[in-house]
């Protein structure tokens, strides 16, 4: 693999501007990398470097944004401001293959001619058409891979009955193989169709994929509960401008590409060891147009390296979270997303969740309880959140309404502290 990734460093070199000067600003040429320790030596790269340099600087000589193949992507703006990219149509789909290669219930969706028939319900900041308000038409929301995107509010606690409806009847109309969703979005329409008396179903045997944000245990749970076990759903780690970068096997295990990505797990400079967490690092292979080296993604994993018992070689993780929603402690301690969506659990009492960390390092964890809420449930919930967050204070509060972030994605853990760069006040 290594020796793919140096050919990727030399294609990069030669042919994009902006890694040129990124090597050369460190004095070094592809030649001097000569294996993984030398690898290190590289600077990473990082959103903001090709937001900067978009498109000119960091797509390869001989391609524009009109060149065949070329498919166009904009990120929500969760870590701030909107990233522009591009990827080749068979870089996608390649990637995509790796990735769903790990769970047998995905293979019927791609048997040799077939085209799956796809229904997006997700932040509109995700859905890559101009318009996705309930006042569009179908037709307008339609992608040139006749992907059907569904309408949804920005603030999604505040979409209404009627284009709940709508999505509901849109949903039957197109009969589609597959939902791609974000987990919370998709875990509010299964409320709402079970309190109206709908289901959520098609003729054609429905497949889910969840992505775009951390899939939590609250919305796994009423997920499965209301589609019932015949219904396979797949857990996506991805990112817009790299596609799939990861899935979820049959067996409930995430696993992460390594045969289209050259991955590392960084932390304080160095690749951390199996069971810790770290940053990951992508360098991609083989990439024609937009390669990136030791691309900085923001998103922290902890590699278990433990083998599956789905079959597949691909390297098992456990997703943590992104880095600026990570919560500080005034012991210096952190505590990532995926450690608090642990500590919930599945939850049956809440719908909804939310853990904030504000300016002054104090917690507020807010739900939105259901009829199966029991008076010691908050009780027992707020001990553990204390415990694991201590010395800073928590607090838990049950409310009827949560916002959404700015990016219209609904995050089940921030903190201003690591949103903001700082550090937690001592």
């Amino acid at each position: 693999m290594f020796e793919a990734v140096r050919e990727e460093i030399a294609y990069a070199f030669d042919s994009t501007v902006f890694f040129r000067k990124h090597m050369e600003a460190s004095g070094l040429r592809p030649e001097d990398i000569r294996n993984a320790e030398d690898f290190l030596r590289i600077p990473p790269t990082s959103k903001s470097h090709y937001r900067r340099n978009f498109p000119a600087g960091v797509l390869a000589k001989g391609y524009t944004l009109n060149s065949s193949h070329v498919m166009r992507f904009q990120s929500s703006g969760t870590s701030g401001d909107r990233l522009n990219s591009a990827i080749l149509a068979y870089d996608l789909a390649r990637r995509q293959a790796s990735a769903l290669s790990v769970n047998r219930r995905f293979d019927d969706l791609w048997r040799p001619g077939s085209r799956p028939k796809i229904c997006r319900f997700a932040p509109p900041n995700c859905s890559d058409v101009e318009c996705a308000t309930g006042f569009s038409t179908m037709e307008d929301r339609t992608l040139p891979d006749g992907t059907l995107v569904l309408t949804v509010a920005h603030d999604l606690l505040a979409t209404p009955e009627w284009q709940v409806v709508k999505a509901l009847d849109e949903i039957e109309l197109y009969q589609p193989d597959l939902l791609v969703v974000d987990s919370t979005h998709l875990a509010f329409l299964a409320r709402w169709a079970r309190r109206l008396g709908r289901k959520i179903t098609s003729p054609r045997p429905l497949h889910i994929v969840s992505g775009y944000t951390l899939m939590t245990r609250v919305a796994r749970r009423q997920i499965e509960d209301f589609m019932g076990a015949d219904v396979p759903i797949g857990d996506m780690i991805g990112m817009s401008e790299l596609g799939y970068l990861g899935f979820e096997c049959h067996d409930g295990h995430r696993h992460i590409n390594n045969r289209d990505f050259y991955l590392e797990f960084i932390r304080d400079g160095k690749p951390v060891e199996d069971g810790r967490t770290g940053e990951l690092y992508v360098t991609t292979v083989d990439d024609g147009l937009v390669p990136r080296i030791r691309y900085a993604t923001g998103d922290y994993f902890t590699p278990l390296g433990s083998s599956c018992s789905c079959g597949s070689d691909l390297p098992v993780v456990r997703i943590e979270g992104r880095a600026t929603h990570m919560i500080q402690l005034r012991s210096g301690r952190i505590v990532t997303p995926g450690a608090v969506d642990a500590l919930v659990a599945d939850a049956p009492w809440i719908d909804l969740y939310k853990l904030e960390q504000d300016r002054t390092g104090a917690c507020t964890f807010r739900y939105v309880a259901n009829t199966e809420a029991q008076a010691d449930d908050a009780t027992a919930l707020g001990l553990r959140l204390t415990k694991a967050l201590a010395p800073n204070p928590v607090h838990v509060e049950a409310v009827d309404y949560i916002a959404c972030e700015r990016s219209g994605k609904f995050q089940p853990c921030v903190s201003h502290i690591s949103a903001e760069g700082a550090r937690c006040p001592i």
